[in-house]
């Protein structure tokens, strides 16, 4: 797969260029992310219209998360789209990047013209899921006369014809963001009926009363339950998430000392567990 990956690079760019980008790739894929931020910079230096450094120094960009930061996420993959305008993975990165930026700045044109490249994007690779995904949570959530419960549910079903756990998991988020509590755990109980050992449906029942503050021992029993699994996907909630649940379903059931204990296995495993880190200290 490696050579693989190489021969491509070296297809597009020469084989000079290629040794320097699969360099900067195994910093980035390695998560060695300032090396990986300076050997993309000196890609670019050398080679303005690379769209493979374009596209990553955009994704750098994006994990630092403020408002400035996501408008030069935007940039760089409005560069990469605009150099490889057939590529449905950097027309998504480009559009969920508008959409981040627009989250901050609250402009709608900028909203706009994120769902119109996510949009752009399906029609180049309709399984192209994270362009969908963002595509839903945006018909979902948006006020008319842009939002659109029937264009949301439309790449909800085409999703769910590609990858069903993407969906289910996608559907209860978007129920309890919208407070249908009572959706969402049915979501979770119909999926546990079926696979009692299903991860993500223990996982976000555990989540969905954390949220809501109902049916709370029920859901810390299933958060315990993922606890007992490996996660099973890459996407999987990784066991710090679901630490970080089980100390906000202690703090409801007023349960302090249990609480501190959950917060502090979620740091354990994940130093960088900003909420876990945040209800420590508050309880502390």
């Amino acid at each position: 797969m490696r050579f693989l990956l190489f021969a491509l690079i070296c297809l597009c760019t020469g084989p000079g260029r290629a040794t320097e980008i699969a360099t900067a790739l195994a910093h980035f894929q390695a998560k060695r992310y300032p090396d990986a931020q300076a050997a993309f910079t000196d890609i670019i230096a050398a080679d303005p219209k690379n769209a493979v450094a374009c596209h990553h120094l955009g994704r750098l960009a994006a994990m630092r998360g403020e408002a400035p930061a996501l408008e030069e996420a935007a940039k760089w993959h409005g560069r990469a789209a605009e150099l490889e305008p057939r590529n449905a993975t950097y027309l998504a990165a480009y559009g969920g990047a508008l959409l981040n930026a627009a989250n901050k700045s609250r402009s709608f044109s900028t909203a706009t013209k994120g769902r119109d490249m996510l949009e752009k994007a399906v029609a180049v690779d309709p399984a192209q899921l994270d362009a969908r995904e963002a595509l839903f949570r945006f018909y979902y959530h948006a006020p008319w006369p842009i939002g659109s419960n029937a264009k949301a549910y439309a790449h909800l079903d085409a999703i769910r014809k590609h990858d069903p756990e993407r969906a289910n998991v996608l559907s209860v988020i978007s129920k309890v963001d919208n407070k249908d509590y009572a959706g969402a755990f049915k979501v979770c109980d119909d999926l546990l009926a079926a696979q009692p050992a299903h991860y993500n449906a223990l996982y976000h029942y555990g989540r969905t009363a954390a949220v809501s503050g109902q049916n709370l021992v029920r859901g810390a029993e299933c958060l315990r339950r993922c606890l007992a699994q490996t996660p099973p996907l890459p996407t999987s909630p990784p066991h710090a998430a679901v630490w970080n649940r089980l100390g906000n379903i202690e703090e409801k059931l007023k349960r302090p000392a249990e609480a501190r204990a959950a917060y502090e296995s979620a740091l354990k495993l994940d130093p960088a567990n900003k909420q876990a880190a945040d209800a420590l200290a508050r309880l502390r």
